[in-house]
């Protein structure tokens, strides 16, 4: 029914059926389905209105979508805490839902996902990254923090680096 995406929406019904073959896809958050649904629609009161009845029947939750970001994210197992709080502005998670997702990550995570992120740019044994040198310890301090981590986990993964040089 919903083949054509340049045939424009003009009835309630056609709105809330739009939303429900979206949500059927995937979670959606409100303002990203709210987008979504301005493509296709030029009424505001009929989006709003599916909108409303969508929450009512708890189709749509901000925070069932906030977990379900966070979940996906985690599935990526060498990003840190910094890339995780970008990933959920990106993906418009209400703001009111993400302290609690970041604070949802522990340290002991993030120390772990360190971890991977260095094994994975030691298997390459790439000079680039060669601690002995000013230059090696700035591009891997540019790869952790590329990677979302911040200061502190950092320094541990330059530590980390210069431990297994010595070695």
């Amino acid at each position: 029914m919903f083949r054509n995406a340049s045939r424009s929406l003009t009835t309630s019904e056609e709105v809330y059926e739009y939303a429900l073959t979206l949500l059927d896809r995937r979670e959606h958050g409100e303002k990203e389905l709210v987008q979504k649904l301005k493509r296709r629609c030029t009424s505001a009161l009929l989006i709003r209105e599916a909108v409303e009845k969508l929450k009512q029947y708890d189709l749509i939750n901000e925070k069932r979508y906030a977990i379900r970001v966070f979940e996906a994210w985690r599935g990526k197992k060498v990003y840190g805490r910094l890339h995780l709080q970008a990933e959920l502005l990106k993906k418009q998670v209400d703001e009111q839902f993400i302290p609690e997702i970041l604070d949802s990550l522990s340290e002991e995570e993030e120390g772990r996902r360190l971890e991977a992120a260095y094994q994975q740019i030691a298997r390459r044994r790439d000079k680039k990254y060669d601690v002995s040198t000013e230059k090696g310890v700035a591009s891997l301090a540019r790869y952790f923090s590329a990677k979302g981590f911040g200061p502190s986990l950092i320094r541990r993964g330059i530590e980390r680096a210069k431990k297994d040089r010595e070695q």
